[in-house]
């Protein structure tokens, strides 16, 4: 045998050249990525646990929904690979440009499918070309609108549109510094998005379409609006003039929203030096237009369906929790972002005779209008039943008959803790509920293991056995976490690994209480395609309180 090659061996040679490897495993969330792979992510050390979630806040907004597409073609078995290129945000706000390139893989035929590939700094490839969307391919001006069509086609609510008209991606074909957006509410105009920084107590965020603003009169007149001069368009709308400080743009389109005859709201696309605007400008802002009208029409019912499910459910849930001398609650609930599935989730704390604190949460079986009253009605019958001071199991056996006694046939499954806060006791007694977690004052996350019971509702002559309690500890600065399965839970996917990535979310959380809750939804329920609602209760004993 001749020495060894001197070559560098392939591994070492695509980290020579900035390429990092990764392996995504989708059923489980996770990701492997070697260390060239987190640099290209702008990931520091710490940021990376092995979630696929620790990559979200690393990636531009725009290009995150993009991504998700792709990914879910993957998953879907409509493609078995991909190449994009995609913007990181650094540590210090800034952009940068990234291409990531990935095959599926399975062990057999029909089995679990894993993504695996390479992601790079494409700095390099971009630095002297205009190519720089996703599509690798956007020479032809309307063909990197479609791109951003595609994007305003993923949107799920009027937010995420306004979101994706601030976006470079969107802005570059268009040639155009900004863009506003307008939506019309039951006959006015709800400015979503707008480039002025105005006085808030004179701008009109709503106004009345007789009123005389450019998109008020693009909507009216169902006809577009070009400026190409500043005093052209400041001699029609004197008012705007002081709203314009910092914001120097120098000509203006204001285009109406109109998507199968109707009128929608209207959009403001601004420029700096043009002094023209040509067929081909027009061309474009009238598809951009239609684009950005189809969007909106679609998740208009959306927003407000969400808005009657979250108004009715939030109507049913208590309206403060109680004072919790020697500890402090937060509370969360998120509704389902698909139609309006009104749920059965709620949860609720009650001072008990002894000066204990109890606390609730539960899950009527159902997402429909009977499953919110359902849970609206159980709510309150086992507040009545933890005032009076009975025993957890108790309360769950009377609650149980309650709810069998509504001949709903519907159950309910639910817990309810009796704790201490002075001396930390707690009596817990479980309905076949997901397990309480606890948060040690260190960070490290367990389950509590609570005894179990059956469901709420089941008839009495079915003689089951009664609610067994389990008793536990809170120590000072530890924090009780209850939730419902909406916050673990994912179609097709294994209870277990929902529930290992609430931990690990409940685990590497921040200190404060109110800000860990919007981490846990945020983190958790943040997708766009949620189907079920989520709620959750945490208490955490303070720091100060006395030892046993």
């Amino acid at each position: 045998m001749g020495d060894r090659d001197p070559l560098l061996e392939p591994g070492e040679a695509l980290a020579a050249t900035g390429v990092g490897c990764f392996a995504w495993d989708p059923a489980a969330g996770r990701i492997a990525l070697d260390s060239v792979g987190r640099a290209a992510f702008g990931l520091l050390p710490a940021e990376f646990t092995g979630l696929a979630s620790d990559l979200r806040p690393r990636i531009h907004g725009a290009d995150w929904a993009l991504l998700s597409g792709l990914s879910a073609d993957l998953l879907a078995g409509r493609r078995d690979a991909y190449s994009a290129y995609f913007r990181v945000v650094l540590h210090d706000g800034r952009c940068r440009w990234t291409h990531s390139r990935g095959s599926v893989v399975r062990a057999r035929p029909g089995g679990a499918i894993r993504v695996v590939g390479v992601v790079r700094d494409a700095t390099l490839d971009l630095a002297h070309s205009a190519l720089r969307l996703p599509g690798e391919e956007a020479q032809d001006p309307l063909r990197a609108l479609g791109e951003g069509a595609l994007a305003l086609a993923r949107a799920m609510s009027v937010r995420e549109v306004a979101t994706l008209l601030a976006d470079e991606v969107t802005l570059r074909p268009l040639g155009a510094k900004a863009m506003s957006l307008g939506v019309l509410e039951q006959g006015r105009l709800q400015m979503v998005r707008t480039v002025l920084a105005p006085d808030a107590r004179e701008f009109p965020f709503k106004s009345r379409l007789a009123d005389s603003w450019p998109l008020n009169d693009a909507v009216r007149t169902s006809s577009p609006l070009f400026f190409t001069s500043v005093h052209a368009f400041l001699d029609r709308y004197p008012r705007l003039a002081h709203h314009r400080h910092g914001f120097d743009a120098t000509a203006a389109a204001f285009l109406p929203l109109v998507d199968e005859g109707q009128p929608l709201g209207a959009l403001g696309v601004f420029y700096d030096d043009r002094s023209v605007f040509s067929l081909a400008d027009h061309t474009l802002m009238n598809a951009w237009a239609k684009a950005v009208a189809r969007a909106v029409h679609r998740v208009l019912p959306l927003d407000r369906s969400r808005e009657i499910a979250a108004g009715l459910q939030n109507a049913m849930l208590p309206r403060r929790m109680p004072a919790t001398p020697g500890g402090r609650i937060a509370v969360r609930y998120r509704t389902a972002r698909q139609g309006v599935r009104v749920g059965g989730d709620w949860y609720d704390a009650v001072t008990l005779p002894d000066g204990g604190l109890g606390l609730a949460i539960g899950d009527v079986q159902g997402h429909d209008i009977e499953a919110a009253a359902l849970m609206g009605q159980v709510r309150v019958a086992m507040t009545a039943y933890a005032a009076e001071g009975h025993e957890c199991d108790s309360v769950l056996g009377k609650a149980s008959a309650f709810l069998a006694d509504l001949d709903a046939d519907r159950f309910a499954t639910c817990q309810y803790l009796r704790v201490a806060l002075a001396t930390g006791e707690v009596h817990a007694a479980n309905a076949g509920h997901p397990p309480p977690l606890l948060r040690h004052a260190d960070g490290a996350v367990e389950h509590l293991r609570l005894r179990g019971g059956p469901p709420l509702g089941l008839p009495a002559g079915w003689g089951l056995d009664p609610y067994p309690y389990t008793t536990a500890r809170l120590a000072p600065g530890e924090t009780l976490l209850l939730y419902s399965d909406g916050l673990v839970e994912k179609p097709g996917e294994d209870f277990d690994l929902g529930l290992s990535r609430l931990a690990a979310a409940f685990s590497d959380g921040p200190p404060d209480l109110e800000e860990l809750a919007d981490h846990l939804l945020d983190t958790l329920t943040g997708g766009p395609h949620a189907e079920d609602d989520a709620a959750l209760l945490m208490l955490r004993r303070d720091e100060a309180a006395p030892a046993p």
